[in-house]
């Protein structure tokens, strides 16, 4: 489902969290925002870019929606939460697309609720005439999950919310989710070698990507109901990093494919990160095509 993308980006991130303390991951799938409770320690915001290919060139504005990632903490407890969307008022096609994820860790479990507006628009026809067609509700992928030392379980399903809610309504359709007890309760097996989520993946593969002697290109982890398998296809060390007039010294450009485990091929992004000092492992540059016709950017703004 494409709300393991949202985790990508979140993924990029857990890396700033630390610290020792009481649990307060409940076991089982959650029934309120893992992670809430705990205090921000830090946060980062991003302006969305987005491009659309009309005929060989491509035609776009770099202030189309924003994103913000919050990192927090307390004890050994730490927590990732990630909102993004676009903004219909400024985006090419009035696009209304956004999610929001968040997961909290402690020691070697994870609990994570997601959601994300669906996409059935293969060609930029299907976004005009969505836009002519507009019905009432939406569909959203929705996630509910936690994943212990054996076994990984999850509710994992389809929501309906009013169409003209935006990514800052979040907490609006976030409450639908938490409240849906509809959704069947599915168990995934958890392997010794298999990570409890998504962002506990990412964290250690860009930390082998920045440390050469601990490198490992390729992981495997539960994300809801099933298991994947993240690999970094390939990482370059950049002296600095341009772009919109700013600069960033000392970072890497990596390229990262996400997808259910045994796949061939799956969901390709690209990644700007800081390779050293107070941005290193947090990403300055998140790049993904969803669509042929479709790019989208989030660039680090503070």
């Amino acid at each position: 489902m494409r709300i393991r993308f949202l985790c990508a980006i979140a993924l990029v991130v857990s890396s700033q969290l630390a610290g020792a303390g009481p649990a307060a991951i409940a076991p089982g799938v959650p029934a309120e925002i893992p992670g809430r409770h705990l205090p921000v320690v830090r946060e980062h915001t991003y302006r969305m870019a987005g491009k659309i290919r009309l005929l060989l060139l491509w035609v776009g504005r770099d202030d189309v929606g924003s994103g913000v990632i919050r990192w927090r903490g307390a004890g050994d407890e730490r927590a990732i939460e990630l909102l993004i969307g676009s903004d219909p008022a400024r985006a090419p096609g009035q696009l209304n697309k956004w999610g929001y994820l968040v997961e909290a860790m402690r020691g070697a479990e994870s609990s994570v609720v997601g959601l994300v507006s669906q996409e059935n628009d293969d060609r930029l026809s299907d976004v005009k005439a969505g836009l002519k067609t507009r019905k009432e509700q939406r569909a959203f992928d929705t996630i509910r999950g936690h994943v212990a030392a054996t076994e990984g379980t999850a509710r994992v399903g389809t929501l309906h919310a009013p169409s003209e809610l935006t990514y800052h309504d979040a907490d609006t359709v976030l409450q639908r989710v938490l409240a849906d007890s509809t959704l069947p309760v599915k168990r995934v097996a958890r392997g010794a070698d298999v990570r409890p989520g998504f962002l506990t993946s990412l964290t250690g593969l860009l930390a082998s990507s920045l440390d050469t002697k601990k490198y490992n290109g390729r992981i495997q982890y539960i994300h809801g109901d099933r298991l994947y398998q993240l690999r970094l296809i390939r990482a370059t060390r950049l002296a600095k990093f341009e772009r919109d007039g700013r600069t960033w010294q000392n970072v890497v450009r990596g390229r990262f494919e996400t997808g259910e485990a045994g796949n061939r091929s799956g969901t390709r992004f690209e990644l700007v990160y800081g390779a050293s000092g107070a941005l290193a492992g947090v990403p300055i540059l998140i790049s993904y095509q969803p669509k042929w016709w479709l790019q989208v950017d989030l660039v680090l703004n503070s």
